[in-house]
C-alpha cells in the first residue's frame, strides 16, 4: 500500500509524453488515426494543452475508475508570480542542449516509416486527454526552475483561526492530486465529477506562439535522454535507441479569473513556446475565492463614480471631478485603459483634515498651493493585481512618480484571501473591480509623492542622528541610497541609550562588528506592516540570513487604532511604513542585538558569565579584550569561579584588580588563537594569549558508537556550552577555571608527600625519565601512602616481585580526563591500555572507577599529562602463556593439573 501511494505522489506531479517521430504521414494523419475528425479539429483551438497540474493523470483513472463523488472544497488559487519557490513549476528547458522534445504518443492501426525531419507539434485537446477512452499517456517532467526563495513567510501560531475544510487541508498537503482526483471516486455517494470553470461558458481564449532557434554554440552537441547524439541542429551523429524523440514541457497556473498554460516543445535546437490563456470574457467574472467549478457569470459594469461609491470610495472621485482632473485621469476620452487606486472615504476625509490643520487655511487654497495628488493615484493600462509581480513599479500619470506594488502570501488556515497587497505600503482593501472607464482598486490611505530615498529620510530625522552616524561610518549608507528595494528598522537615539556600554561604544565608533548589528535591521525587500496578521507570526530574513520574527498583537475590545507590532518580542515599531523611493523605513524603540555581532564582553553578559565579565571590567582590559579578533575564549561559569581567590577579591577588594598583571595573565590563559568551533576541535595543544598552552581532548559518551566524539575538554575542564559566536571570535563555556600547570608529572609526585611510597616504586622501576619527559602525554594513576599501609597491615600484605610491572600498570600513554569516563555495562565495556599492555576497564558509579580502584581525586594537570589519585592498587595480571596442543598423549610422568584433566 505504501508503494502505491508513493507512485501516486510521483505520478501526480510528474507527467511525461513520448512518441517516436514517423515519416510518411503528417501529424494530422496520425492524430486522425486515433481520434475522430472533430477531435482533430479541436487540436488546434484553445483546448490544445495538457491538463492543469492539479488534474488527475490517466494513471489515476486506471487505478481509480470514475465513480460518483460529491466534490470536495477546492484549493485556493495559486498565483505563480507570488508563490514560494517550492510551489512554482518551471516551463522551459535551459537551452537546446537539454533533452530533445517528446511528442504525444498516438495509437495507430498500421505501421509507419520511421523518422521525419520536419519540425511539427500536435496538441491533444484537454477534453480528449481526460476522456475515459483516452490513450495511456505519460508526460515529460517539468524541470524545477531556479528561482530565488521567497524572503519571508507567514505561519499560523494561534488556534483561534477559521478551521480549514478537511478536503482543503488534504489538497494543500497533496496538491498534485488536484480537485478532480477527489471527484474520481464514484460509487461512494459523493456525487459526480465536475468540469473546471475555464472549460465552461463565457470563457475567452488568447493564444501566443514563439519560435526560436538555438545558436550554433548552444547546439554544437545535443544528447537526448534516450541516447541519441546530434551535431549541430539536425545532423544525426549516432542513431537513437528508439527512433527520434521530442520533449514537451507543460505548466499551468490557475487564478481566480484566469487559467494560463504554457507548452514548450524542443527538437534539435528548435524551441516552440505556446501560451494559452483562458479568462472570463469582458463583462463576465467569478466571485473571489469561488469554487473551481463556478462558471463565469454576467457582471454589472457601472461608471467609475458609481463603482467607487459601491466600494466606499466616492469622495476621492467627487473631489477629483470638482477639481477638474477626473476626466484627464481617465484618459481624456482617448479610450485608453486606466487603473485607479482610490482612497476609501475614511482615509480621504482624514487626509483632508490633516491638510487643513497643516495649512490652517481653506482646503481649496491648500490644494491650489500644492501639486495635485489625484494623478498620483492613476496608472495607464489595466493593472490586475494578480498579474503584478512583487516589487513592481507602476508609472503614474504624475510625472516622476511611481507606485510600488507589494504582495504578501498568507496561510490558508487564517481563512483570509491568499494574498495581501500594498501600494507604496498603503494597504489595498478591494481590488480588480471593473468599471466602464477604469479598473478600480481601493486603498486604506492616501498616496503621497515620494522624492527622497531612505538615507535622505534618516538624515532629516532629528531623532536618528546616532543611526545616521553609524550608517555612514560602516559604509552601509550607500545601500540605503541605491535603487534596489530595502527595508530598515531604525532605532531612535533613545534606543541607543538602553545599550550596555561595550555595545554602545562599539556601535558609535563603527568598529568591530557594528556593521553586522546594522545588517540585523536590514531586509533586501520592501516589507510593509500589512504583511503582519494578528494571530500569525511573520518571519523575514535580514541581510545576515537570520530570521526576524514579527508579531502583531491583538487589540482589546476597548482599544482603537492599529495593533502594535513587535520584532523578536523585543523591539516595538512606533512609526511604521515611512515610504521612500527605494523602500520603506520603520522606527523602533529598541536595538535588535545579534550574538554574532556582539563584543565579547557583551556576549558574556548575554550568556550569564557575569563573574568572568566583571573580572575583565575590573582589570581595565575589557576594551582590549573586545578588540581581539579570530580568537577562542574558554570562559568559566559563575559556579566554577565563585569560590576562587579572584572572585573573593572582586567582592572584597576590587581596587586591587585594576591593571593587575597576575589577573591579566589568568584571563589571557583562557584565550587561544585562532577561532575554533567545536566541529573543528582536534586533540592537540594550543598556545594561549598568555603564552603557555592548553590541551584539548575529545571523548565519546555513546555506549555503542565509541568512535563518535561528542564531549570535549580543555585541560580536563569540560565544555558545557559552546559555539557562541562573537564578532569574529567564538566563546565556549567550561565548568572550571583554567590555570597553567607549573610542573611535570614527576615533579608533582615529588612535591606531594602523600605519594612518596609510589614515588619509591617509580624510582626502583627506573621510570623517572619517562614521567619527566614533557614531550609525552600520560595519565598516571597514583595510590596514596595509606593505601600501601593498609595492604601491609593486612594478612595478605603486598610483596611485589616486579615493581616495574606494577608501576607500568598505573601509566597510560594518553590523557584520560575524568569527564571522559562514563558508566558502562556488559557488553559495552570500555577499557584503556596501560604501557605494560594490560587493558584496564573504566566505568563510573558514584565516582570514576578504573579496574578495582576508585578515583578519589581527579585531573591534577601537569605539563605532560594528568594525575588521578586512586584508593586501591591495580595489581598486574600475569601474562597468559599459550601452550601448543599436544598431539601425542603425555608420558608416564604426566600429572593431571585440574578437573579438566581428571575428567579425561
Amino acid at each position: 500500500m505504501l508503494r502505491l501511494w508513493a507512485c501516486l505522489l510521483l505520478l501526480g506531479s510528474i507527467q511525461i509524453q513520448a512518441v517516436p517521430f514517423y515519416s510518411g504521414s503528417t501529424s494530422e494523419e496520425v492524430l486522425a488515426d486515433g481520434l475522430s475528425a472533430e477531435s482533430s479539429a479541436e487540436s488546434s483551438d484553445d483546448s490544445s494543452f495538457m491538463p492543469h497540474l492539479t488534474h488527475p493523470s490517466p494513471v489515476h483513472r486506471n487505478l481509480f475508475p470514475p465513480l460518483s463523488l460529491a466534490p470536495f472544497a477546492p484549493l485556493e488559487p495559486v498565483d505563480p508570480l507570488h508563490v514560494q519557490a517550492s510551489q512554482r513549476m518551471a516551463s522551459v528547458w535551459n537551452g537546446p542542449g537539454g533533452p530533445a522534445p517528446l511528442a504525444p504518443q498516438l495509437q495507430s492501426s498500421h505501421l509507419l516509416p520511421l523518422f521525419n525531419s520536419d519540425f511539427d507539434t500536435d496538441f491533444v485537446p484537454l477534453e480528449l486527454q481526460q476522456s475515459p477512452q483516452g490513450r495511456q499517456e505519460t508526460r515529460a517532467p517539468a524541470p524545477v526552475q531556479a528561482t530565488e526563495q521567497k524572503p519571508f513567510n507567514v505561519d499560523t501560531i494561534t488556534t483561534d483561526v477559521n478551521a480549514p475544510n478537511p478536503a482543503i487541508f488534504f489538497q494543500q498537503s497533496f496538491p498534485f492530486f488536484g480537485n478532480e482526483f477527489f471527484n474520481s471516486f464514484g460509487g461512494f455517494g459523493f456525487g459526480a465529477a465536475q468540469e473546471p470553470w475555464w472549460k465552461g461558458p463565457n470563457v475567452c481564449t488568447e493564444k501566443e506562439e514563439d519560435d526560436t532557434v538555438a545558436s550554433e554554440t548552444e547546439a554544437e552537441e545535443t544528447v537526448d535522454t534516450f541516447g541519441q547524439e546530434r551535431d549541430g541542429v539536425t545532423n544525426v551523429v549516432r542513431s537513437p535507441l528508439f527512433g527520434q524523440f521530442q520533449f514537451s514541457v507543460n505548466s499551468c497556473a490557475e487564478k481566480p479569473n484566469k487559467h494560463v498554460c504554457t507548452k514548450i516543445v524542443n527538437q534539435n535546437g528548435k524551441k516552440k513556446t505556446l501560451t494559452l490563456t483562458r479568462q472570463c470574457c469582458y463583462g463576465y467574472g467569478r466571485p473571489r475565492n469561488a469554487d473551481f467549478t463556478t462558471p463565469c457569470e454576467k457582471i454589472e459594469i457601472k461608471d467609475v463614480e458609481a463603482t467607487a461609491s459601491d466600494m466606499g470610495a466616492k469622495q476621492f472621485i467627487e473631489s477629483a471631478r470638482s477639481a477638474g482632473e477626473l476626466a484627464e485621469m481617465l484618459g481624456g476620452g482617448s479610450g485608453k485603459k486606466v487603473t485607479l487606486f482610490v482612497p476609501n472615504d475614511a482615509a480621504f476625509v482624514e487626509y483632508r483634515g490633516h491638510q487643513q490643520q497643516e495649512n490652517n487655511v481653506e482646503d481649496s487654497k491648500s490644494e491650489s498651493s500644492k501639486p495635485s495628488i489625484y494623478k498620483l493615484h492613476a496608472v495607464l493600462g489595466e493593472v490586475q493585481l494578480e498579474d503584478v509581480p512583487n516589487e513592481k513599479l507602476l508609472q503614474t500619470e504624475l510625472p516622476d512618480q511611481k507606485i510600488r506594488i507589494n504582495s504578501y502570501q498568507l496561510p490558508a488556515a487564517l481563512g483570509l484571501e491568499p494574498y495581501r497587497y500594498a501600494a507604496n505600503c498603503v494597504p489595498i482593501e478591494k481590488h480588480d473591480k471593473l468599471s466602464e472607464q477604469a479598473l478600480v482598486h481601493t486603498l486604506d490611505g492616501v498616496l503621497k509623492p515620494l522624492t527622497k530615498n531612505i538615507m535622505d529620510i534618516i538624515r532629516e530625522r532629528a531623532d536618528m542622528s546616532i543611526m545616521r552616524t553609524v550608517l555612514e561610518k560602516t559604509n552601509l549608507s550607500a545601500l540605503l541610497e541605491d535603487e534596489k528595494p530595502v527595508t530598515i528598522f531604525v532605532p531612535t537615539d533613545a534606543a541607543f541609550d538602553k545599550l550596555e556600554p561595550h555595545l554602545r561604544r562599539a556601535l558609535k565608533e563603527g568598529r568591530g562588528c557594528a556593521s553586522n548589528i546594522l545588517k540585523n535591521h536590514l531586509l533586501d525587500l520592501t516589507f510593509c506592516s500589512v504583511a503582519t496578521v494578528p494571530g500569525a507570526k511573520t518571519t523575514a530574513y535580514n541581510l545576515l540570513g537570520e530570521p526576524l520574527l514579527l508579531n502583531r498583537t491583538r487589540l482589546a475590545a476597548n482599544q482603537t487604532g492599529p495593533a502594535p507590532i513587535y520584532i523578536n518580542n523585543l523591539a516595538k515599531i512606533i512609526d511604521a511604513d515611512i515610504m521612500g523611493t527605494n523602500g520603506v523605513l520603520h522606527v523602533i524603540d529598541t536595538i535588535l542585538p545579534t550574538e554574532s555581532a556582539l563584543p565579547m564582553t557583551s556576549l558574556m553578559s548575554h550568556n550569564n558569565l557575569t563573574i568572568f565579565q566583571r573580572l575583565l571590567e575590573a582589570s581595565g582590559y575589557d576594551d582590549q579584550f573586545d578588540d581581539l579578533d579570530n580568537v577562542t575564549v574558554f570562559a568559566p561559569t559563575d559556579k566554577a569561579l565563585q569560590n576562587t581567590e579572584w572572585a573573593r577579591m572582586l567582592t572584597e577588594k576590587p581596587e586591587l584588580l585594576n591593571h593587575n598583571l597576575d589577573l591579566l595573565e589568568f584571563l589571557n590563559y583562557h584565550v587561544v588563537k585562532p577561532m575554533i568551533k567545536t566541529c573543528d576541535l582536534t586533540e592537540k595543544s594550543l598556545p594561549t594569549v598568555a603564552g603557555p598552552s592548553v590541551r584539548l581532548n575529545l571523548y565519546s559518551t555513546h555506549a555503542l558508537f565509541s568512535d563518535v566524539m561528542n564531549r570535549a575538554t580543555v585541560n580536563c575542564a569540560r565544555l558545557v556550552h559552546f559555539d557562541h559566536e562573537s564578532c569574529g571570535s567564538v566563546l565556549h563555556k567550561v565548568d572550571r577555571a583554567l590555570a597553567p600547570p607549573k610542573n611535570n608529572i614527576l615533579k608533582v609526585l615529588e612535591a606531594n608527600p602523600n605519594y612518596s611510597k609510589f614515588l619509591e616504586l617509580v624510582r626502583k622501576a627506573n621510570l623517572t625519565q619517562l614521567l619527566s619527559n614533557d614531550s609525552r602525554s600520560l595519565t598516571l594513576l597514583v595510590p596514596k601512602n595509606d593505601v600501601f599501609e593498609e595492604l601491609n597491615d593486612s594478612a595478605e600484605g603486598l610483596k611485589p616481585t616486579d615493581p616495574t610491572a606494577l608501576v607500568k600498570t598505573h601509566i597510560v600513554e594518553d590523557v584520560v580526563c575524568c569527564t571522559g569516563i562514563i558508566p558502562t555495562n556488559w557488553p559495552f565495556v570500555r577499557s584503556i591500555e596501560s604501557i605494560s599492555g594490560q587493558h584496564l576497564r573504566i566505568t563510573r558509579d558514584r565516582r570514576p572507577k578504573i579496574e578495582n580502584a576508585g578515583v578519589t581525586k581527579c585531573d591534577v594537570v601537569a605539563t605532560n599529562g594528568v594525575i588521578h589519585e586512586i584508593n586501591d592498587i591495580i595489581v598486574p595480571r600475569p601474562q597468559r602463556q599459550q601452550q601448543r596442543p599436544q598431539l601425542i598423549p603425555p608420558g608416564a610422568g604426566y600429572q593431571p593439573q585440574g578437573d579438566f584433566d581428571d575428567f579425561f
